[in-house]
């Protein structure tokens, strides 16, 4: 095998696939849109919520780190949570009422309308996903769908309030445009709370 002409030849494609993201003046205007929603939640006073699966769910708490935290400059805290790392919840809830349900429970129970709900999958079929979107609207939340492609049976079913979908011919090309996506989305977050006075640096 040559390692260095697949190492290259998956480099190109990555590059490839990022361009055609750039270049999506849909993305860019439906992103802006949802940027925006989620700035205004946190300005009420709200919080907002992550969920995925696999990859997904670890790209759900890398973004509550990265808020929680920090990106790069030392601050104030932003209110995020990932609804994936509660083991003892969801094995419980997934052992008694499905695995459906496990992200729909914490909506309904933790989530209020000033808060917003960032939901992250590939394909846009997740079922938990699906539930859990249901149950934000019945909570008056505002909701994010982070996605690929067409957005799957979300999308067709309007089940979010905004829609980020990443171009890719595969899950791998997605999920790294995902990555570049809520580093993007965290950062002006970041920007705009300072703006506003809600957020400051040490």
């Amino acid at each position: 095998m040559d390692y260095k002409a697949y190492i290259r030849e998956s480099f190109q494609a990555a590059a490839k696939n990022m361009q055609a993201l750039s270049q999506s003046e849909e993305v860019l205007n439906n992103f802006a849109a949802a940027v925006n929603a989620i700035v205004e939640s946190y300005k009420k006073g709200g919080c907002m919520y992550i969920a995925g699966n696999g990859g997904s769910a670890a790209d759900a708490q890398h973004i509550s780190a990265e808020l929680v935290g920090k990106l790069a400059q030392d601050r104030t805290p932003i209110r995020a949570f990932a609804l994936t790392v509660d083991t003892s919840y969801l094995t419980a809830v997934g052992n008694d009422y499905g695995y459906d349900h496990i992200f729909s429970r914490q909506v309904t129970g933790l989530m209020k309308p000033e808060d917003t709900f960032l939901a992250i999958t590939t394909s846009g079929n997740s079922s938990n996903i699906i539930t859990a979107l249901q149950a934000c609207r019945k909570v008056g939340a505002t909701s994010v769908l982070l996605s690929g492609k067409d957005g799957g049976k979300i999308k067709a079913m309007n089940l979010a309030d905004h829609y980020i979908l990443a171009p890719g011919s595969n899950t791998a090309n997605i999920q790294e445009a995902h990555i570049v996506t809520y580093h993007t989305l965290c950062f002006m977050i970041e920007k705009a709370l300072v703006e506003a006075g809600l957020v400051k640096y040490f």
